[in-house]
């Protein structure tokens, strides 16, 4: 998609996964069947109250309600908690060190009774490490009917390793991205199209430069914005130059988000056309040192870039572009816009789920566990949670909650209407249909006023795309060399993209070979033979 194409925003380094030796969640007793009321139902009260401990990601945003106690913790335990006899317990996990922090709370035997990532190789690293308990089909039947039949085989599987229900999967009901946008006031003063191939996106990525149609100065025109080439969100960049004709078994080895595939050659050849453009000035100058990407926010809100990631509502880079050049108008980049002409569009789609959640091997009560995600999965409870009370936190228009705009009172949702309590269960918000699913989207997410160029941008993201290849067990080479290769292709890629048009080749062979005998290599001979056994 065009986000991984043009590969405009920095994205969070990848996270070491090191899985430290696993102690129990609050107890050594051994979990699952040996809880003294594992018979009890789905909706059967426990006779002692029994407590469970959930996860909470903590994002330190400034003037948010502490996350493991506010409105919102409460009513869980007024509501689910009163009905069940359980007590929840929310134990925050910082957002930015989450990996670390299950690691620090298994080795010390205060883990809680999920463990949870939106990252794979993450749930697949402490699943081989022996993190989790299985969450058989008895069990979901029995405790979490309607979770079960929420989510469904097809995002169930996501959490089958070696053929059994290790991880519950949240569902992702909206699979596609977020695509890049073009000035278009900037093409209506130069007279030029919308481009729609290479050549013509080359074209006026020229054009741009040379004629400044912003008047900003011919020294800070930026015709691509682009920030720090980190290995997570730089895994599926060349969709643009992957031949139309890519094998079943190709895609397998090389389309993955979790870590470039420098030596394949769509990537040699996204890096050449990068280096191009950085050689010609066509993109931002100082990328390698935007590691955060707030240089590129600031160059766009000051109407410097012509091509550029759309952005989001938070932080409010599009407001602030219009404020500072009113006469500003954006067109979504087609997903062509980088293919030689007549080539049909490739690009990457999620996979339809979203947190992946495991049942920590030492928790002792999984049943409780089971039937607070079933209690969160059902539409009446979600919908509280996602959107609050009628008339304080949204009201209601077409049949539709909308958030009501700098509520202040104590019910206040958090971070993303509540996200980090509910995404145990889904990773957006659901209205019965994908049209109201995206309009939603688009209002929660998109830049005010710009809404439909979200949802226009959205559909673009989805032509040609597909989903990366799953595996049916954990790639452990994958986990053991993350760290390794994701630091390997931060260097390499600015080195190779920065280097001179004719130190190319040399650049590129020197950094491939390393990267190769740093790791991948014993990740491609790995995933071969997994894939082949599957195969048979």
């Amino acid at each position: 998609m065009n986000k991984k194409l043009l590969k405009i925003v920095s994205v969070a380094m990848l996270t070491t996964v090191i899985v430290s030796s696993l102690a129990g969640c609050g107890s050594s007793k051994e979990s699952a069947d040996s809880t003294s009321d594992s018979s009890v139902a789905v909706d059967a009260p426990y006779k002692k109250q029994v407590e469970i401990k959930i996860p909470i990601y903590d994002r330190g945003i400034q003037g948010q309600a502490a996350v493991d106690n506010n409105h919102w913790t409460k009513y869980v335990n007024d509501t689910f908690g009163k009905k069940y006899n359980v007590k929840v317990t929310y134990v925050t996990i910082p957002r930015t060190t989450d990996v670390d922090k299950f690691n620090m709370l298994l080795a010390s035997g205060d883990a809680p009774d999920i463990i949870f990532s939106y990252d794979y190789t993450t749930a697949s690293s402490f699943y081989t490490r022996g993190a989790f308990q299985e969450v058989t089909k008895a069990k979901l039947d029995k405790y979490a009917p309607n979770l079960e039949k929420t989510l469904g085989a097809d995002v169930l599987k996501y959490g089958v390793f070696d053929g059994k229900q290790m991880l519950i999967p949240a569902k992702r009901p909206l699979v596609g991205g977020i695509s890049s946008v073009i000035r278009q006031d900037w093409l209506d003063k130069l007279g030029m199209k919308v481009p729609t191939n290479r050549d013509e996106y080359y074209a006026v990525l020229k054009a741009f430069k040379e004629k400044d149609p912003g008047k900003v100065g011919a020294n800070n025109v930026i015709p691509q914005g682009l920030s720090s080439m980190s290995a997570a969100g730089s895994g599926n960049i060349n969709y643009a130059f992957r031949p139309a004709n890519v094998s079943a078994e190709e895609f397998a080895m090389y389309s993955d988000v979790v870590i470039p595939s420098l030596s394949w050659k769509p990537t040699e050849d996204t890096l050449k056309w990068d280096n191009k453009l950085f050689n010609e000035g066509l993109i931002s100058p100082e990328f390698v040192l935007d590691k955060d990407g707030t240089k590129l926010q600031a160059d766009i809100s000051n109407g410097k870039v012509g091509v550029f990631l759309m952005p989001l509502k938070t932080p409010p880079v599009l407001q602030t572009l219009v404020k500072n050049v009113p006469t500003a108008k954006f067109t979504v980049l087609p997903a062509s816009a980088l293919l030689p002409a007549g080539q049909a569009p490739q690009g990457f789609a999620y996979a339809p789920y979203g947190m992946l959640s495991g049942i920590n091997k030492k928790c002792e009560h999984p049943d409780a566990v089971l039937k607070y995600m079933d209690w969160m999965s059902k539409s009446e409870n979600l919908f509280v949670l996602q959107n609050g009370v009628s008339g304080k936190n949204y009201n209601l228009k077409g049949g539709l909650p909308v958030e009501v705009a700098n509520y202040a009172g104590e019910d206040k949702l958090n971070f993303s209407s509540n996200k980090d309590m509910w995404a145990l269960v889904t990773e957006q918000k659901e209205f019965g249909s994908l049209d109201k699913n995206l309009k939603m989207d688009a209002i929660a997410k998109g830049a005010p006023g710009f809404e439909k160029l979200y949802i226009d941008g959205y559909k673009e993201t989805l032509i040609g795309a597909k989903s990366n290849f799953m595996f049916n067990k954990p790639v452990t080479s994958l986990t053991k060399n993350s760290k390794t290769l994701g630091s390997k292709w931060e260097e390499a890629s600015a080195k190779i993209v920065m280097g001179k048009v004719s130190e190319f080749d040399a650049l590129y062979a020197k950094y491939s070979k390393d990267y190769l005998t740093s790791g991948y290599q014993e990740v491609i001979n790995e995933r071969k033979s997994i894939y082949e056994g599957m195969k048979k």
